[in-house]
């Protein structure tokens, strides 16, 4: 089945990069269009069938915070990735506040966007290689959510996937000592005792979907 990407970046050689790049049939990922501006692109996609946006955050006019938000509410059903060389962690964050399904650098290969792409299809949420740990910031700027280390996001990830501690261990090849370390602190962090808790407080912050 083929997937339907379209593209949004102020520079039209990127899209065309990536239109040509996906002319591999065996990437089963067909670019349907492309915009190299927000309010163009809300127009367009209201003319076409469309399951997966790449979004540049830094756009001039309307920027990728405000597309993504308005695609959201416009077109529910369609998953956006956030595609940008831009690494400020706290923009990064924003994008990531709002419900953003995956963010990824400029400088990743075609496989690793093809993955991506299929993955966020598959209702996950990804952080590409390369992208920054940008969590620090929530619980500064972003109101009273904690500050996660990367491995904790990282358990409290495969958590919210329906994994048990077991299963996490195996996952991420650690002692199901250092799951239950990891847990400790989320529990602390969280204020709270049950992992049920903290599930749902780190949806509600969109740290996890």
């Amino acid at each position: 089945m083929m997937i339907d990407l379209f593209l949004i970046d102020d520079h039209d050689y990127l899209n065309q990069g990536i239109t040509v790049a996906f002319d591999n049939q065996d990437y089963k990922i067909n670019v349907v269009g492309s915009s190299t501006s927000g309010e163009d692109a809300l127009e367009q996609l209201k003319q076409i069938d469309v399951d997966v946006v790449l979004l540049d955050i830094v756009m001039p006019e309307m920027n990728g915070i405000t597309c993504c938000k308005l695609i959201k509410e416009q077109f529910p059903g369609i998953k956006i990735i956030a595609f940008t060389g831009e690494l400020d962690p706290k923009l990064l964050l924003k994008m990531w506040l709002q419900n953003v399904d995956a963010i990824l650098v400029k400088t990743c290969g075609t496989d690793e966007l093809a993955s991506i792409i299929k993955s966020v299809c598959k209702g996950k949420r990804e952080i590409g290689k390369g992208v920054p740990y940008f969590f620090d910031y929530v619980g500064n700027d972003f109101g009273d959510i904690p500050k996660l280390t990367p491995a904790e996001l990282e358990v409290l990830k495969l958590l919210g996937l329906g994994l048990s501690r077991n299963e996490v261990a195996i996952e991420l090849n650690r002692s199901k000592y250092t799951i239950e370390f990891h847990c400790k602190n989320l529990y602390i962090k969280f204020n709270t005792n049950r992992i049920h808790t903290v599930l749902a407080e780190a949806r509600r912050a969109r740290i996890i979907k």
